[in-house]
C-alpha cells in the first residue's frame, strides 16, 4: 500500500503519542518499590520498537519531501499532484486499539 505524506505524518503523530504513553508507564513502574527486571525490560523493548517505527517514518517523510523539492526546483512539470494526493484529504482513518 502506498502512503501519502499526510498518512505518514499521521502515523508519526500516533507513534509519538504511543512513545510518550509507554515512557510514562515505564516511569510510573520504575517509581514503585517492588519491581521486576523482566517487566522493566519489556517497557524498554516496547520503547525501542516504537522508536524504530518513528525513525523509519521520519526517514520516509524526508525522502518524500526531497523528491518533491527536487522536482519543484527543476521545474519538472511531469509531476502532477494535488493537495489531496499529497495529504490524503477526506480519507477515513481507522485505528486498531493497541495495548500501549
Amino acid at each position: 500500500m502506498s502512503y501519502t505524506i499526510g498518512d505518514m505524518i499521521d502515523k508519526l503523530t500516533i507513534a509519538n503519542i504511543k512513545l510518550w504513553n509507554i515512557e510514562d508507564k515505564r516511569r510510573e513502574y520504575c517509581n514503585k518499590k517492588e519491581k521486576k527486571e523482566t517487566k522493566a525490560r519489556k517497557y524498554l523493548n516496547m520503547i525501542s520498537e516504537v522508536n524504530k517505527e518513528r525513525n523509519n517514518l521520519i526517514d520516509q517523510i524526508n525522502a518524500s519531501l526531497k523528491v518533491l523539492i527536487d522536482k519543484a526546483s527543476k521545474q519538472d512539470t511531469s509531476l502532477s499532484l494535488t493537495a489531496e494526493d499529497l495529504l490524503g484529504i477526506k480519507k477515513n482513518k481507522f485505528y486498531k486499539n493497541e495495548n500501549y
